[in-house]
C-alpha cells in the first residue's frame, strides 16, 4: 500500500469513527433496561433506543447539557443521568409525573397533580409478569394493574397485591427541574428517595425498544417495540 493509500484508508476510517461518536453523542443511543422498575411498559432485557436530541445537547463524559431547547413534559419517559449518591451511577430511566410549580403527591400508588387526583382506575383479571432480581434469576411476579391517564398520555402501571403503593407526601417541584416515577410503582427508586431531577441531568427520551431479551430468549413480539409515553 502506498502512502496516498495509506493516508485515504486512515482519513476514511477517522471520518467512520467521528461519525459514529456524534451519532451517539447528539442523536441516538441504546440504554439496556436491567431492572423492573418500569414494567409493564418497559420489560427487563429492553435496549431502549434514546432520542438525545429531544431536549438539547451534551458533550460526553458531562454532568448537564450545555444546550437546551425544550424541556420534558408529564408523562414523557426519560433517561437521566442518576443523581449524585445514588447507589447506581448509570443512567436511570423513568415516567415524567410533575414539571417545575407541580406538587406532587401519591396515595396508595395514584397520582396527584396540584391537588386533584390524575386519572386513575385499577384494572380486573390475573396480573402476572417476568422479573429478575439484577444478577438473579427469573420468577413470576404477581401485580395489580391500574391505568393512569396524564395530559393526554394513556399508560399501564403495577402496583403489588394487597401491600401499600409507596404513598408520598406533597412535593413541590422547584424551577429546572422534573419529579420522576417508575410505572412500577412499588418496585422503583425515583423522585420518591433522591427527589426531583435537574432537566440538565435528562440524556434524552425513550422511543423504541430495539431487542429484547426474556426467560426463554429474543421477545419477538417486543421487536422495534415503540414506548408508550
Amino acid at each position: 500500500m502506498d502512502r496516498e493509500t495509506l493516508k485515504r484508508e486512515i482519513k476514511g476510517w477517522t471520518l467512520t469513527i467521528l461519525a459514529v461518536l456524534a451519532f451517539r453523542t447528539v442523536l441516538y443511543e441504546a440504554v439496556y433496561i436491567p431492572s423492573g422498575s418500569m414494567i409493564p411498559t418497559l420489560q427487563i432485557g429492553d435496549y431502549v433506543v434514546v432520542e438525545k436530541w429531544a431536549y438539547g445537547l451534551r458533550l460526553p463524559f458531562t454532568p448537564s447539557a450545555q444546550f437546551s431547547w425544550s424541556s420534558p413534559k408529564r408523562g414523557e419517559i426519560v433517561v437521566f443521568l442518576a443523581p449524585p449518591g445514588n447507589p447506581r451511577d448509570d443512567d436511570l430511566i423513568k415516567r415524567v409525573v410533575g414539571v417545575a410549580g407541580d406538587t406532587v403527591e401519591i396515595k396508595d400508588g395514584a397520582l396527584w397533580l396540584n391537588g386533584k387526583p390524575v386519572e386513575h382506575r385499577r384494572l380486573a383479571g390475573p396480573c402476572t409478569y417476568d422479573e429478575r432480581p439484577e444478577g438473579g434469576s427469573w420468577r413470576e411476579g404477581s401485580c395489580a394493574p391500574f391505568e393512569e391517564k396524564l395530559d393526554g398520555h394513556v399508560y399501564q402501571g403495577y402496583c403489588t397485591p394487597n401491600v401499600p403503593c409507596m404513598d408520598v407526601a406533597p412535593q413541590t417541584v422547584p424551577p429546572g427541574h422534573v419529579w420522576l416515577a417508575g410505572d412500577h410503582r412499588d418496585h422503583s427508586a425515583d423522585s420518591r428517595v433522591f427527589g426531583p431531577v435537574p432537566v440538565g441531568r435528562v440524556k434524552g427520551r425513550a422511543w423504541v425498544a430495539l431487542v429484547s431479551w426474556g426467560p426463554s430468549g429474543p421477545r419477538w413480539n417486543r421487536l422495534f417495540h415503540g414506548v408508550k409515553h
